[in-house]
Formats: C-alpha cells, sequence, structure tokens
C-alpha cells in the first residue's frame, strides 16, 4: 500500500474533524438570521404583515422543490479539476453571493408599499437560497468523502453541534436583545450588519485551510463519465431514491418532525416578547443557557448515539423533545421556561447529530446497491425537505398567530393572540415530533446495518485507488 493509499484509508485526526466540521458556522449564522430573526424584524421593524411572510414562504418552497435536486444532480456530474477541485472551489463562489444577499435584507423600509417590501425580500431569497443550498450540498457531499465511516460522522456531527451553535448565537444575539421588547431600527440595523461583516471573516476562516485531492473524486470522476443528461439523472435517480424505504422513513421524518426543531427560535422570540414580557437580556440569557446546557452534555450525546445505533437513537430521543414542546405552551413563568426550553432543545439537537451520518448511511448503501454514488442527488433531496421545511413551519406559525389575532407591530396582544403563540410554539411541534417517528420505526438502516456501510465507504476509495494504480501500470 502506498502513501496516499494509507492516507485515503486512515482515520481522520482531532484536528481534521474540527475544521471539517467548522465551516457549518458561518452557514448556520446566516441561516438563523435569515430563517428566524429576519421573520421577527420584518414583522416588528420593518411592519410586513404575518399573511405576507406566509405567502412568500409557500413560494419559496416551491422554489426550493425545483432548484434543490437538480443543484445536486449538477454537483453529482461536476468533475474534479486539477487546478481548481471540486467542493471546496464551488464553497468558495457561493460564500459571497449569499453574504450580499444577506446584507441587501436588512435595508428594506417601513416607508415602502406591503407588495414592494414582500418583493424585496422575495428576490433576495430567491438569491439567498441559491447559492446557500449549493454550499451546503457541497459541504455535505465533502463531509462524507472526508468521514468515510459512521463513526468519524457521528464525531463530527458532534463537533458540528458546538461549532453550529456558537454559530448560531451570534445570530440569535442580535434578535432577543434588539427584538424582544422595545425595537430601534437603526440600532438594529448596524449590530446586524455587524454580525454579518463577523460572518464574512467565518467563511474565510472556515473554507481556506480546506483542501481537495484527486484521490477522493477518482470513483466520482469514473462515474460521471458514464451517465447522459442531467435531466434523465434527476428524473431517474430521484425516482430510484423515492423507492428506497431508509429514505422515505428518513424524508418523512424530517418533514414532520424536523420543522419544529430547525423554528424553534421564532416562536421563542414570541414566546419571550409576549406572551412571558421579558427583557431582551433575560431573552438572551435564556439562549444562553439553552447553549451551554447542550455543550456540557454533546460528548455524552455522541457516545448515546454511538452505543444505540442511529435509528434507536432518534427514536428516543423524540419522545423527550417531543415533551419538552409540549411543556412550552404551559409555561407561566421565567424559570419555568428555561427547564421547558432547555429539554427540548438537548434532545433536539440530539436528533439533529443524527441526520448527517443517518443521511451517509443511506447515500452509502444506495451505492452498495446501484454502484453509482449519487451523494449530490440525495443531499439535494434533503435540501429540498429542510430550508423548505423550516418555511412550512413558518407558515403554519404565522397562519396559526394570524389566525387566533396576533396584530402586527402592536406591543399589547390580546389573551386569544397569547393563546395562539403558545399552540404554535408548543402544541403544534409536539404532535409533529411524535408523528415523525413512526416512519423511522420501518427504517432498515440499523445499527449492524451501519457497520457493514462502514466497511464498505471505509474501503471504497482504496479499492478505487488501487485500480487507478492499476490503469496507469498498463499503459
Amino acid at each position: 500500500m502506498n502513501s496516499k493509499q494509507k492516507n485515503i484509508s486512515s482515520e481522520l485526526s482531532g484536528w481534521q474533524k474540527f475544521l471539517l466540521a467548522f465551516p457549518q458556522m458561518p452557514s448556520n449564522l446566516s441561516n438563523v438570521l435569515i430563517h428566524n430573526a429576519f421573520l421577527k424584524y420584518y414583522t416588528d421593524i420593518i411592519g410586513l404583515d404575518p399573511k405576507f411572510v406566509g405567502l412568500l414562504y409557500m413560494i419559496f418552497g416551491v422554489w426550493n422543490a425545483i432548484n434543490d435536486p437538480v443543484i445536486g444532480v449538477w454537483l453529482d456530474r461536476h468533475k474534479y479539476n486539477e487546478k481548481r477541485g471540486k467542493y471546496i472551489h464551488i464553497m468558495r463562489l457561493c460564500a459571497p453571493v449569499t453574504l450580499f444577499a444577506s446584507f441587501a435584507m436588512i435595508y428594506a423600509q417601513p416607508s415602502w408599499n406591503q407588495w414592494v417590501i414582500f418583493a424585496f425580500l422575495l428576490i433576495l431569497l430567491f438569491i439567498y437560497d441559491t447559492t446557500a443550498t449549493t454550499y451546503n450540498i457541497a459541504y455535505s457531499n465533502y463531509k462524507l468523502i472526508a468521514a468515510k465511516t459512521n463513526k468519524e460522522r457521528v464525531d463530527v456531527a458532534v463537533i458540528i453541534t458546538y461549532i453550529a451553535n456558537i454559530g448560531g448565537f451570534f445570530g440569535t444575539l442580535i434578535p432577543t436583545l434588539l427584538l424582544v421588547g422595545d425595537s430601534d431600527k437603526t440600532l438594529t440595523t448596524a449590530l446586524l450588519s455587524a454580525v454579518l461583516a463577523l460572518n464574512s471573516i467565518l467563511y474565510i476562516v472556515a473554507l481556506k485551510p480546506l483542501k481537495d485531492s484527486k484521490e477522493m473524486y477518482l470513483n466520482e470522476n469514473q462515474q460521471i463519465m458514464e451517465r447522459k443528461g442531467i435531466f434523465g439523472d434527476i428524473f431517474s435517480n430521484v425516482r430510484d431514491a423515492l423507492k428506497s424505504k431508509a429514505f422515505v422513513a428518513f424524508l418523512i421524518m424530517q418533514i414532520l418532525a424536523g420543522g419544529p426543531s430547525g423554528f424553534y427560535f421564532t416562536p421563542f422570540l414570541y414566546m419571550s416578547d409576549y406572551v412571558l414580557k421579558l427583557q431582551g437580556i433575560q431573552a438572551t440569557l435564556m439562549d444562553v443557557v439553552m447553549g451551554i446546557s447542550l455543550f456540557a452534555v454533546a460528548p455524552f450525546l455522541g457516545m448515546f448515539i454511538k452505543r444505540l445505533g442511529l435509528k434507536k437513537a432518534m427514536i428516543t430521543a423524540a419522545f423527550p423533545s417531543a415533551l419538552g414542546f409540549l411543556l412550552i405552551a404551559f409555561v407561566n413563568n421565567y424559570l419555568q421556561a428555561i427547564f421547558a426550553y432547555i429539554i427540548m432543545y438537548i434532545f433536539a439537537q440530539a436528533i439533529s447529530i443524527t441526520y448527517g451520518p443517518m443521511l451517509g448511511a443511506i447515500i452509502d448503501d444506495d451505492e452498495q446497491r446501484t454502484g453509482i454514488r449519487k451523494a449530490g442527488m440525495f443531499n439535494g433531496l434533503n435540501a429540498l425537505l429542510t430550508i423548505p421545511v423550516s418555511g412550512i413551519q413558518a407558515s403554519l406559525f404565522m397562519g396559526i398567530i394570524s389566525y387566533y389575532g396576533f396584530q402586527a407591530g402592536s406591543n399589547i396582544q390580546s389573551n386569544r393572540a397569547l393563546l395562539g403563540i403558545k399552540m404554535g410554539a408548543g402544541v403544534l411541534p409536539f404532535v409533529l415530533v411524535l408523528l415523525g417517528i413512526i416512519p423511522m420505526i420501518f427504517s432498515p438502516i440499523n445499527k449492524q446495518k451501519e457497520l457493514e456501510l462502514s466497511e464498505f465507504s471505509k474501503n471504497r476509495q482504496t479499492d478505487c485507488t488501487d485500480q487507478d494504480e492499476e490503469g496507469k501500470l498498463s499503459q
């Protein structure tokens, strides 16, 4: 075995796992700002009616249904380039455009017509989502070829839990301080701009040390040469993917349970502001306590997941996560709210840690069965049901509070409107998370299957390198 083969087959060091996880920080910061904080910014400071936000996310979901699988298949067919590489190069191209769209969203004006604000936000969301989706799918694909075994992927996912929540903290710090209680547009705009400037630095720091190597893509390049038209690939691959019981179960789980877990923060702001009547510093402190609690238990969550296996760990964690959501609907004071949110958040994050490794196992299983690796297509479909699912959850939450009589821009809400916030923040997520357990019961990816797929993934690059070396010798 030569040095290249040893490099491929060796396990990642702790530092390599950290570098592999770090690009999630700027991505998560962008996502928290756009899909959570900006909603309250637009309803409370810009004055956009919640019904326009719901309509916006319905259209936005259709756009995701079109672009995510196309981007995923395009990335699968995009060959490694000796000078530019592949996934890292694409991520470096996408980051500046994502940041431009994020900066531009801040500068909508309350004096504009409602439809003008709606169109302004919708266009920028289209730009943001296209580049952010491309970045995230490329990053997900890169993680799966850099971290080859289930053990490595869970370790990276645990590190991402720390990385993503630190990034998310910067995204939630400004909203909790400035969008709970009295809000000042000038100060909020200035500080949101400062957070996005920090985000720009984080993208540079995260992407600079990552490297593509030819050996990582030998198997993919051979498969690409055998493929035909991109749209034929899209339809045939999506059709084949939807025949996978493991993938369908995973998608339904995300549709039902992923939305509430990914979209808890905007309801958290409404609960803090209108139901609990907290000051900004109190809401920030509650958010910090949630993060610290997660940081304290995250290593144990990783051990818990590796011990039980992905499927069993996901199902087990869903029950206390659902209970935490239900408790939110019944909190009456600050301490009760902290307790309920900690329970919900820790176990929702336990479920989240399993997502990346589970999708990696599904991709490896499909490649083992079909002989073709379709990581981009699978990650594209997954993106179709992550960002859009949060959008659907946003539409549901906004629809519920609108139905119960929430008045945008008003500091005083009726008792019926407060009930609507509790229903949207607690009861609806409770039901959806419990329903999400059902499809995972039927997933065929159990712990024994995970171990088998880890060996397959670990060996695939080494085998392909052997074939490449043999080909060179025979020429």
